[in-house]
């Protein structure tokens, strides 16, 4: 039978090829402990990325001084502090809404120095000595409290989650041209975003409010 073997080539291959259950269970072993090694690895990197900063890293904190609807401000900020956390958390000025936080629906619009600004994008840091302009100035900009009251007659809200980024937009425009055209008011109001679809009913504010602050 010895004989056979040898002088048989296919069964030559087939034995050299073959795999006995010690050694198969000792490679099955030695790729489970490299799989323990690694899960562990991320673990525990998971776990220092989680852990709080240490009181002995500096945080390079400044007060910076803002003037935000008429009135003055100093508010100690760090430099990952974006200015709608200042306005809404530090502030209370709540009118600025955060609806998607990445710069794309237009809910947190404010006018800084006379330009429409996403204050979601704005380091707060930044903003030393900027004059600001948010929904909740109607007490010293008319074109605000116009625009407010014309949200309401033409029923330019539903869930409202929008309508300050709508109105702070519509307030940017009018101060540019306070007779715009249906054409001019829709790429005004091209920044923002209704999850509800009023945005016939925002045309119609707008154009309210043009003929109420030119007095017709």
């Amino acid at each position: 039978m010895l004989a056979s073997f040898r002088a048989d080539p296919e069964r030559r291959r087939t034995r050299s090829h073959s795999i006995s259950r010690r050694t198969f269970l000792k490679g099955t072993a030695a790729a489970g402990g490299i799989a323990l090694l690694a899960g562990a690895a991320l673990v525990a990197e998971s776990s220092r990325l989680s852990q709080p900063v240490s009181s002995r890293e500096p945080i390079l904190r400044k007060t910076v001084s803002l003037r935000v609807n008429g009135k003055d401000y100093m508010v100690e900020v760090e430099p990952r502090d974006m200015l709608v956390d200042v306005l809404r958390d530090r502030l209370n000025l709540t009118g600025t809404k955060r609806p998607c936080n990445r710069a794309e629906c237009g809910g947190c619009s404010v006018i800084v120095n006379g330009q429409l600004q996403y204050s979601c994008t704005i380091p707060a840091i930044r903003m030393e000595g900027a004059e600001i302009l948010t929904v909740e100035g109607y007490d010293v900009d008319p074109v605000i409290k116009t625009l407010q009251m014309s949200n309401w007659y033409e029923d330019a809200a539903q869930c409202a989650s929008c309508v300050p980024g709508f109105i702070m937009a519509a307030t940017a425009l009018l101060k540019r041209n306070l007779n715009p055209s249906v054409d001019e008011i829709r790429c005004g109001l091209s920044g923002n975003l209704c999850r509800c679809g009023t945005y016939y009913n925002q045309i119609r504010a707008v154009q309210r409010a043009s003929r109420t602050l030119r007095g017709i």
